[in-house]
């Protein structure tokens, strides 16, 4: 585990740190600057810049040496992200006074915002070497203006100066520990941060650090030991549970890894998205999620118990049931959801996709009715419900709804996609004129569409037409999606059909180990062809036969190519 880098989260707020109004003292005998002076504090405070600039700048109007308003007014300028403007501003207040800190530290921080490294550099060594003005945060920033400009060591001994003179300050603990763990000397940076955690022993933030250093150096048993330390002062302690479940889990120690995150999901602090988006990556991993699905089930169910009534925990919930292979049980949870006041989309399309792939097409129909009286603009809700039609015969109807899916189809990206299922329903009829000139459609709005590229190609390979055109198609589809067997087929057919087969068969190798069914009867009776153009009967009987037992229709074309044999 790589240590956090700190440097640039130290870095990049410099200007909001500079943003305090009225830090300083200031004397002003003019009457009316002070009273602009004063608006513009009160609206700039109210965090109204507009009008608070243009009060400082009616001071200045007044008298244009007027130093309080021209900081104030660099402040507000820097907010409104006006960084060279603002640079001018603070310019001026510091050459009206040189002697004040606050105007130097604030021109200093935006020389550093707007990356003026020389000129930063020549002012802080400036403020560091008056012994009069000792300012530890001066210190620290010439630190890290010499420590990106790789003076490392010069950095660390600017460090070491304000620790003798304020000895061991968390800020710069903190960045002398970044710069050296960016620099990769981890060795002084483990030692460095080891010496604070002994003069700090309740520390944690500090001690959980020293574990990740730990880690860092693969000295895994000292990491894991100080990560326990920390819970022991502190047992909700959410970022060392979470260290601690991940390094379980990196050991192999899925039991102590589970029972770690069932803690951390248990604390309210955690907020509930990070929760569920470790939870969708551990379901992501299939067979993770089937060796543990115990586990999986018990921190659903922490979840739901902890988030009763939560759309986001319901949803997630039912699509643990779907992995288990209770879709019923999804289903019914999630329709519950549907007779309440204003349900949500996400809701209608779990419920309608789940009914999809039951083959409840009718059920599909009935909730998009539904849907589309909330959501009458919602592109998904068509193209599930077109879906559905489709598959109930329902041609016309299907590509009326489709139809209606464009005129509320919001970029090109939607348009293309609803021309692809078009293009897809009038294959479905047997019109190749129309399916060709829908994905030609489709494609002019979005030349990536892979779904469209993939069935363009294999179509034209099974027409034996523009073969050439149909292979950079499929050669395009295979790069924007790989490891797709699909696919992957779809090439090797064009290959095929322009007699390149043993090309095909390289193709047609990669494809068959990534079918995710283990045995598409396409697939297979692809392969069995190709072996066979080469001259591999005995190979090719083998796959045809084991297309035919996979259920390739029609039949009568596997005897046939078996009868070619004997």
């Amino acid at each position: 585990m790589k240590p956090r880098n700190i440097l640039l989260a130290l870095i990049l707020p410099l200007v909001a740190a500079a943003n305090v109004f009225a830090q300083q003292d200031i004397i002003v005998i003019d009457s009316l600057p002070v009273v602009y002076y004063s608006d513009g504090m009160r609206l700039a405070v109210e965090e109204r810049y507009g009008e608070a600039l243009e009060k400082f700048e009616k001071a200045l109007e007044a008298t244009p040496d007027h130093d309080p308003s021209l900081f104030e007014a660099a402040n507000v300028l820097a907010e409104r992200g006006e960084l060279r403007r603002a640079l001018e501003y603070s310019s001026r207040a510091v050459a009206l006074d040189s002697e004040n800190r606050w105007y130097k530290g604030q021109k200093g921080r935006l020389l550093l915002s707007l990356e003026m490294y020389d000129e930063a550099q020549a002012l802080y060594e400036e403020m560091v070497a008056d012994p009069d003005a000792f300012d530890p945060e001066n210190h620290r920033m010439l630190a890290i203006l010499y420590h990106t400009r790789g003076r490392t060591d010069d950095a660390l001994g600017i460090l070491d100066l304000v620790t003798t003179h304020t000895g061991k300050h968390p800020a710069i603990v903190e960045l002398k520990r970044g710069i050296l763990t960016d620099a990769g000397r981890m060795a002084e940076a483990v030692a460095e941060t080891e010496e604070y955690v002994a003069r700090t022993p309740y520390d944690e933030e500090n001690r959980l650090v020293l574990a990740e250093l730990y880690l860092y150096q693969g000295r895994d048993s000292l990491g894991m030991e100080t990560i326990r330390e920390v819970l022991s002062i502190n047992p909700d302690n959410a970022e060392a549970l979470s260290t601690l479940a991940d390094l379980y889990m990196s050991k192999g120690q899925a039991s102590l890894h589970f029972a770690t995150l069932r803690q951390l999901f248990l604390l309210d602090e955690v907020p509930l998205a990070d929760k569920i988006a470790r939870f969708e990556r551990l379901a992501a991993n299939q067979s993770l999620y089937r060796r543990y699905f115990l586990d999986m089930s018990d921190l659903a169910l922490v979840l739901t118990t902890h988030y009763p009534g939560r759309d986001e925990v319901i949803e997630l919930y039912s699509d643990h049931l779907i992995r288990i292979g209770d879709a019923e049980g999804a289903l019914s949870m999630l329709k519950s959801r549907l007779y309440r006041e204003n349900p949500r989309l996400e809701t209608f399309l779990q419920v309608m996709e789940i009914e999809t792939w039951l083959g409840r097409a009718d059920s599909v129909t009935m909730y998009s009715d539904r849907a589309l009286a909330l959501y009458p603009d919602e592109q998904r809700i068509y193209m599930l419900r077109s879906s559905a039609e489709q598959y109930l015969g329902r041609m016309k109807q299907a590509r009326r709804t489709l139809d209606r899916a464009l005129k509320v189809a919001t970029n090109d990206s939607l348009r293309s996609e609803i021309y692809g299922a078009i293009g897809t329903l009038w294959h479905e009829e047997g019109n190749l004129r129309k399916t060709f000139a829908a994905y030609e459609k489709a494609l002019r709005y979005d030349s990536n569409n892979v779904l469209v590229l993939n069935n363009y190609a294999y179509f034209l390979a099974v027409e034996e037409r523009d073969l050439d055109r149909a292979l950079g198609m499929a050669s395009r589809a295979v790069k924007l999606r790989e490891n797709d067997s699909t696919f992957l087929d779809t090439y090797a057919w064009v290959l095929y059909r322009l007699a390149r087969f043993a090309e095909a068969k390289k193709v047609m190798q990669q494809a068959l180990p990534l079918d995710r069914d283990g045995g598409s009867p396409e697939l297979l009776i692809h392969y069995g062809d190709i072996l066979y153009a080469l001259g591999d009967e005995f190979m090719a009987s083998i796959y045809w036969k084991r297309a035919r037992d996979a259920g390739y229709e029609p039949a009568r074309e596997i005897e046939e190519r078996l009868t070619r044999i004997k």
